[in-house]
């Protein structure tokens, strides 16, 4: 009866122990690496739409001037 008992505290233990252990990888490593995935994602989003829009306005100044002064 006893070693049934030492056996099943150790086998709660063990079991609690892989819980608290995921928990901690998962609060301590993924958490963070989905945040930073996550800014990352945003920022180059921002980036890429910022480069589209400035690309845009520069073609439309650019047709505009060559119609302007380059008429041929």
């Amino acid at each position: 009866m006893k070693t049934e008992l030492l056996n099943e505290f150790y086998l709660l233990q063990k079991s609690r122990a892989s819980v608290d252990y995921l928990e901690v990888m998962e609060e301590r490593v993924y958490m963070p690496v989905k945040r930073v995935n996550r800014k990352m994602t945003t920022w180059i989003a921002e980036r890429g739409r910022m480069l589209m829009n400035l690309d845009m306005r520069l073609n439309s100044s650019l047709k505009s001037l060559r119609e302007k002064y380059l008429k041929f």
